[in-house]
């Protein structure tokens, strides 16, 4: 069973805005009309409902949050993957996004950043045997999944996706639990955990 859908929220947490949306059950003809024609047609192409749902809607909160910044409607902002699939606006802006069971989290910011929003019913029995996820389960006390939750925001922030992970170490953690990670190249990364209720984790993380 998925998790129920969080109300709307919003937080700022290593000063990257934070907002958090629930997922409608079916699609929704407004937030189809945010998208740019390139991603109503990727939509298209999914043959699951609950995928298009999920895409279109995070999407779409996304394009009204970067068209109420930028003073721009939503369909024409420019979104493109760089080399290595992390999405970007061309002017710019810093932004992520995830989303898990019913729920979306967007981040942005002036440097680059990763989010990620896991339930809490995630299976664990995979994500607890990584390495820098199980070095930060022992320096945090915290569950697996949202000990990484900090991990795949760290990984994203730097735009490399899950290899990021390859060469990651915890390098420290101070009383609010704000975790500091380095790369094999040496990129520093700032991780901290963003409270959402009892049925989602998640967490953003910021490049030095």
């Amino acid at each position: 069973m998925k998790a129920p859908p969080i109300d709307e929220w919003s937080g700022r947490v290593l000063d990257v805005e934070l907002r958090a949306y629930a997922l409608p059950e079916r699609l929704v003809a407004a937030d189809l009309a945010q998208l740019s024609a390139a991603e109503r047609s990727r939509a298209e192409g999914f043959s699951a409902s609950r995928r298009r749902v999920e895409y279109v809607t995070a999407r779409a909160h996304l394009r009204r949050t970067l068209g109420a910044i930028l003073g721009a409607p939503p369909p024409t902002i420019p979104i493109d993957a760089d080399d290595f699939g992390k999405p970007q606006h061309a002017g710019g802006l810093q932004f992520n996004l995830s989303h898990s069971g019913r729920a979306v989290l967007i981040g942005w910011g002036a440097r680059p950043l990763g989010v990620d929003i896991e339930t809490t019913r995630r299976p664990a029995r995979y994500i607890g045997r990584l390495r820098i996820v199980a070095a930060v389960v022992a320096a945090t006390s915290l569950e697996p999944v949202a000990a990484f939750t900090l991990v795949e925001a760290a990984s994203k922030a730097i735009g490399r996706g899950i290899g990021a992970l390859k060469g990651m170490s915890l390098v420290g953690v101070d009383a609010a639990n704000e975790l500091r990670f380095a790369t094999r190249g040496g990129a520093t990364i700032r991780a901290a955990p963003v409270a959402l209720g009892e049925d989602y984790v998640a967490a953003v993380a910021v490049l030095d």
